[in-house]
């Protein structure tokens, strides 16, 4: 790794240590910063302890490389990370060979996504732990929830707090910036034949859409997330999207493919507020 990687790598390291710190002492519960209880000095790239992020911390990795190798094994470990969500029903991977597009495709030891993105966006992961100089990312692969490993070297990390809870029961969404409600809105989710998946997942993408008043609204917010009811969808993958609508009267019903529908106002604001890496949860 380049000296300035270790430099970037060392500083986010020390970020988490100095916020779980200060956590720490201003919380009454003797839980706080449980297995983050390490000083900065300790927290080096080449040190060969993993560490999780905070839960209260998103760490964005944007690449820097015209296309990052992603593994699903991290060199040296025994076995390969497996999916942490199961999928409803059991579909083909995604990327898999026969199906490779979008910019993504499958390799012999993971996944290879090219910067920038199919639709000319940076290329990001949310980063889920460190460990030395690599970093175990969430894939936007199927089965959904699926992670892998990449080189830190190969990526700027950076900070943030904001975060999607989607409730399918109450068709509600809510964002938030640490504990604050920013936005909340009533969606549109998708068929009992098509249905939204649950899970966590993360913006990846944000697609202006040229037609405003179009099905897509003025913008797509693209997710992680794979269908788990479709394998292809017209055309392309089944990618699980946030946008907008031009049936307003629709909300609050189960009514598309799986992606999620919201007023057009509401996605612009997303757009303009949200980083792509922001996690996403969707419960029942």
């Amino acid at each position: 790794m380049s000296t300035p990687s270790r430099r970037r790598l060392a500083g986010l390291l020390g970020a988490f240590a100095l916020v779980l710190s200060l956590a720490a002492c201003g919380s009454s519960d003797s839980s706080a910063g449980s297995g983050f209880r390490l000083s900065a000095s300790q927290l080096t790239p080449s040190t060969t302890t993993t560490v999780p992020v905070p839960s209260h911390l998103v760490a964005v990795a944007t690449a820097k490389i015209p296309e990052v190798e992603v593994l699903e094994q991290r060199p040296g470990e025994a076995k390969p990370a497996s999916a942490t969500q199961t999928p409803s029903k059991q579909l083909p991977p995604i990327p898999r060979v026969g199906l490779n597009s979008a910019g993504s495709r499958k390799t012999g030891e993971g996944w290879a996504f090219s910067n920038p993105t199919y639709f000319k966006n940076p290329l990001v992961f949310e980063v889920l732990k460190v460990d030395g100089d690599w970093l175990q990312v969430m894939v936007p692969a199927r089965p959904n929830g699926s992670t892998g490993w990449i080189k830190a070297s190969d990526v700027d990390v950076t900070l943030h707090r904001y975060r999607m809870e989607l409730t399918l029961s109450t068709f509600h969404l809510q964002v938030f910036d640490g504990d604050d409600v920013l936005v909340e809105t009533d969606v549109v989710i998708g068929k009992d034949s098509t249905p939204t998946p649950e899970g966590t997942f993360y913006l990846n993408e944000k697609i202006k859409q040229s037609s405003p008043a179009g099905a897509y609204g003025p913008w797509i917010l693209s997710t992680s997330g794979y269908s788990e009811a479709l394998d292809t969808f017209d055309g392309g993958l089944p990618v699980v999207g946030f946008h907008g609508t031009n049936q307003p009267g629709l909300i609050g019903t189960k009514s598309s493919n799986g992606c999620v529908r919201m007023p057009n106002d509401v996605v612009t604001k997303l757009a303009d507020l949200l980083p792509a890496g922001t996690p996403i949860e969707i419960r029942a």
